[in-house]
């Protein structure tokens, strides 16, 4: 039978309670997420050190409610919560010349983070803002890493700028892909087992008369992708290859979509659109959105400009 919601967390706190018996401490807990939203989690404190293992019940139910296998779940909890990937203020680099080649940055909606912006340095980006993260490691899929302070900034004495500098020079290293939209939805069918749907999809999309022309970018990890945006070479490379200057939807913080202009649809069109999966689908969490305007690449300018 399978459990509800509330009692599938009284039980992953119990399995936790009797694997970190003696070793640490579970409690449920609020945590302060992007966009200046809070999400229920469960909380490990190993006795004795740093370490603070951090997950979110609600993520973990729905792997639960697909596979109904509450035994599997549990066992990649306590996984997660052993591996050494938790991570304190610690490790962040003593030298600037350190902390500079591991310096990352993430694009999220300024007005939605204005909280978290008072004690983060940022640098505006249209209605966005860039912060900046210090990279730790990756391990089993999972990437680590801390938010740059302004506590960090003064400890290795640089600025704002110093801090776009090294991170844009890092980001034009990273890798992204440009995948049509359709390629990605068959793709995640594929993923989570639904060959048939995925096959007529496939069927649908090939007798369809005309094609949308919606790509999706994203990088290596599908993590924090989003700032893609700021790629001015990806932009102006896609632009020539899929002739001329397009549209940016907002997809969440960890993907967007470039359009091509066409008579199917107008600007208001698409506000609405990237607003009701934002507010109204559940297709992205809360502290998942990135914003509900829509931007636009001008290939005769090489900027993103703000549209709606």
């Amino acid at each position: 039978m399978m459990m509800d919601y509330t009692q599938f967390k009284e039980a992953l706190k119990d399995v936790l309670q009797e694997h970190f018996f003696g070793r640490g401490q579970v409690f449920y807990d609020n945590v302060v997420k992007t966009n200046d939203t809070s999400k229920e989690a469960v909380v490990v404190c190993q006795f004795g050190t740093a370490v603070r293992a951090t997950l979110y019940p609600e993520d973990i139910y729905e792997g639960y409610q697909h596979t109904g296998d509450f035994g599997k779940c549990a066992e990649e909890v306590i996984r997660a919560c052993d591996m050494p990937l938790c991570i304190n203020e610690g490790h962040i680099p003593k030298t600037w010349e350190t902390a500079k080649r591991r310096l990352c940055m993430r694009v999220i909606n300024r007005n939605w983070n204005r909280e978290a912006l008072k004690r983060l340095p940022h640098r505006d980006y249209l209605d966005l803002a860039v912060v900046f993260y210090v990279f730790i490691k990756e391990e089993g899929g999972m990437a680590a890493t801390l938010p740059v302070s302004r506590e960090c900034m003064e400890f290795w004495g640089v600025d704002v700028k110093d801090l776009w500098e090294a991170a844009r020079n890092n980001l034009r290293e990273e890798e992204f892909r440009i995948e049509m939209m359709e390629t990605v939805l068959e793709d995640v069918l594929m993923e989570n087992g639904d060959a048939e749907t995925a096959r007529q999809f496939r069927e649908e999309m090939e007798e369809a008369e005309e094609k949308v022309g919606m790509y999706v970018i994203f990088n290596r990890n599908r993590s924090y992708g989003a700032r893609a945006i700021l790629r001015k070479d990806l932009l102006r490379e896609f632009a020539r290859e899929r002739g001329g200057s397009f549209y940016i939807l907002p997809c969440s913080v960890h993907e967007i979509i470039l359009l091509k202009e066409s008579k199917m649809f107008t600007v208001e069109n698409l506000k609405d659109m990237v607003y009701q999966i934002n507010h109204c689908t559940g297709a992205v969490g809360p502290e998942e959105c990135l914003s509900d305007s829509i931007y636009y690449y001008n290939e005769d300018t090489d900027r993103v400009v703000l549209v709606a």
